[in-house]
């Protein structure tokens, strides 16, 4: 039995994730289902692909070698759907974006309005995941274009997956408090001052949280979290509760600001503007409507930067 496309993708999620329960939440299936087609395709090959251990795998020299293999298959597998994109009748199919928290607000659900009302036959797909993650999973193939913050981490993944990576929108972290706390009347406040609170604060896996905690360690500050979140939604409403402020770009919090009686604050230190990037592979391994989303939004960066 020659193994199937979805099981060598399996097999190089559990291979990048080093946990089978880990590839499962990734790829949204059960453990056990992963673990079965991971057994299969070992009895088909006739080789032990992982080392299990008590806590995660480890890839054996084989597995090392089917990594690159799989990796070959499944790039070539999408230069073949996206040429043969270029015989379908007319311009329909389907784009998949996924973009970090940040790349929600601001121009992005303009830059799609316009872009479908003049191709009303392709579908777009949107998902929303932390930066790296997204990063990653343009680079396997799992998104064609990713929208992410930049920061060292998203970057090194970017240059090392061989994306393509274009400017895209520049943000500015604020302080977001509620409108009785001290630090509302300021017109701008620094991160050094705004430490001094309890703060609402964003899973490891979040940009600007990851970002925050890299300064403080930088600066030698005590970042105190006194709660933790995943979502920004999450965020404004903890602080809306008064149990703590928040930092995120002014675009998250401004569009909510007088609806739950939130101030912004800017943060003055130079390191809070921060930019936001598109990523996507090479354009021959683009579906048609892929690359004219990519043109699209490229251009409609171009135009608002003018």
């Amino acid at each position: 039995m020659h193994p199937d496309f979805t099981t060598l993708r399996l097999f190089l999620t559990v291979a990048e994730e080093r946990s089978i329960g880990k590839a499962a939440e990734r790829e949204h299936i059960t453990a056990p289902a992963i673990s079965k087609r991971i057994i299969d395709l070992e009895q088909s090959l006739g080789v032990t692909l992982f080392e299990r251990q008590n806590v995660g795998v480890t890839l054996t020299p084989a597995g090392t070698a089917l990594v690159a293999e799989a990796r070959a298959v499944l790039l070539s597998l999408d230069r073949m759907k996206g040429k043969l994109s270029e015989y379908a009748d007319g311009q329909q199919g389907q784009v998949r974006i996924l973009f970090s928290p940040s790349g929600q607000v601001g121009k992005l659900p303009e830059s799609l309005h316009a872009f479908m009302g003049g191709q009303p036959l392709i579908q777009v797909h949107l998902g929303e995941k932390p930066s790296l993650q997204v990063v990653y999973d343009v680079v396997q193939g799992e998104a064609d274009i990713g929208i992410f913050a930049r920061l060292p981490a998203t970057t090194d993944a970017a240059e090392a997956g061989n994306l393509k990576v274009h400017p895209y929108q520049v943000l500015r972290l604020a302080v977001v408090v509620r409108h009785d706390h001290p630090l509302a009347a300021e017109r701008r406040v620094a991160f050094r001052d705004a430490v001094e609170y309890d703060f609402v604060g964003f899973a490891e896996s979040s940009s600007v949280g990851a970002l925050l905690r890299k300064i403080s360690q930088e600066q030698g500050l005590k970042f105190n979290t006194r709660l933790q979140v995943s979502t920004y939604d999450s965020a404004r409403r903890m602080i809306q509760a008064g149990l703590g402020i928040g930092i995120m770009s002014e675009l998250s919090a401004t569009p909510y600001a007088a609806a739950m009686n939130l101030t912004c604050v800017p943060l003055l230190d130079e390191w809070a503007e921060y930019r936001l990037e598109i990523c996507s592979r090479s354009s021959d391994l683009l579906s048609r409507p892929a690359r004219l989303m990519l043109a699209h939004l490229i251009q409609d960066a171009h135009t608002t930067s003018s």
